[in-house]
């Protein structure tokens, strides 16, 4: 009996909800595929500012794209979520889980009994002297933040199922097709309007991840505030131009200044938390980046990040492991929406697994 599950990402710029359905030893299926566009600022730095524009847009994205079912996964990434590798003795996973809060609370910046805790076990190892260690991603989550988000599924008559780290799905939807052998490693990065979520991975196992409030809109709000342009001319703008090496002249040599400059701060983030990776004890050697996201398809980034971190970059393909149902879109429309459904995808895959 097949598995249906769906992945429900409210982002930045837009609400977006991927149903999935896992059944036999086959592929699974895309069943459905939506888009809502949320207006600017209610949602900033992945957190809901208003929340009946959010309410709205979640009941309009449910009637417009016929989702079979009202049970949602709902994806985390924000400033309230702290994710840490820590190490702790061993234990067996339900006594982990029950004495997690009295082990961590030196590890995260959140009071645990405000915060929700998970983990991920990278790998238990013995130290020289035979004690048995734990080695974990451990993420915390604000409480409030969390319910406040349940609250706004709740009102557009959804129910959360579960909640699950927006990196994580990221990884879930796109490590199939980009998975190394070996011990070399990927670096996935999805660009989203205000927050980037990055993971280095060996084999589908995260080995680092870090949430960047940093994204496309950067740039856009950088061009309306030094050209004084609308916010859609400025998005215009900014996919036209792209990252350039000569500004040229004209109208456009300001706007194209800019936007590399804001693009290459970017680079930059991204360039500092490889190397912070890099410089662990445990890392492995990071031989390829994926990148996916509305951000990524910012003219001329994929090849910046390459020069900067001295490695190919190539484009996340989240529905290739996907055989493709009856999703109520066009081939031109998925084509289209393939850069920003990475999490959608991966929150649903995770779901019906």
């Amino acid at each position: 009996m097949a598995t249906t599950a769906i992945g429900l990402d409210i982002g930045s710029s837009a609400v977006r909800a991927a149903q999935v359905s896992l059944g036999g030893r086959g592929p699974a299926t895309l069943e459905r595929l939506g888009q809502v566009v949320l207006p600017p600022g209610t949602v900033r730095d992945g957190e809901i500012v208003e929340k009946d524009a959010v309410v709205e847009a979640l009941r309009t994205l449910w009637s417009r794209y016929g989702f079979k079912g009202r049970k949602v996964t709902l994806g985390l990434a924000n400033q309230q979520v702290v994710v840490r590798q820590i190490e702790l003795p061993y234990l067996p996973e339900a006594e982990l889980r029950q004495s997690l809060q009295f082990q961590v609370q030196d590890a995260i910046p959140i009071p645990v009994e405000q915060a929700i805790l998970d983990f991920h076990t990278l790998e238990y190892y013995e130290t020289d002297d035979g004690q048995r260690l734990s080695r974990l991603l451990l993420v915390a989550a604000q409480r409030l933040m969390v319910e406040s988000v349940i609250d706004v599924v709740r009102r557009a008559k959804l129910e959360a199922a579960g909640v699950d780290l927006d990196a994580f799905a990221m990884l879930r939807s796109l490590a199939p097709q980009g998975s190394l052998e070996g011990r070399d490693g990927e670096l996935l990065i999805d660009i989203g309007a205000a927050v980037t979520n990055i993971v280095v991975h060996d084999g589908g196992v995260p080995r680092f991840v870090r949430i960047l409030l940093m994204g496309g809109n950067a740039i856009t709000e950088t061009l309306v505030t030094a050209l004084g342009l609308s916010h859609e001319a400025a998005e215009e703008m900014k996919l036209r131009i792209g990252i350039a090496d000569e500004f040229g002249f004209g109208p456009d040599q300001e706007a194209g200044r800019l936007i590399t400059e804001r693009a290459t701060r970017f680079v930059d983030e991204i360039r500092g938390s490889l190397d912070y990776y890099n410089a662990q004890s445990d890392s492995v050697a990071v031989r390829r980046v994926v990148v996916s996201g509305g951000g990524s398809q910012l003219l001329n980034l994929r090849e910046r990040l390459g020069d900067a971190l001295r490695l190919p970059v190539d484009r996340g393909h989240p529905m290739q492991e996907l055989k493709i149902g009856k999703v109520g879109v066009g081939p031109d429309q998925l084509v289209q929406a393939e850069p920003y459904i990475a999490v959608a995808i991966g929150l649903a895959l995770g779901a019906a697994q």
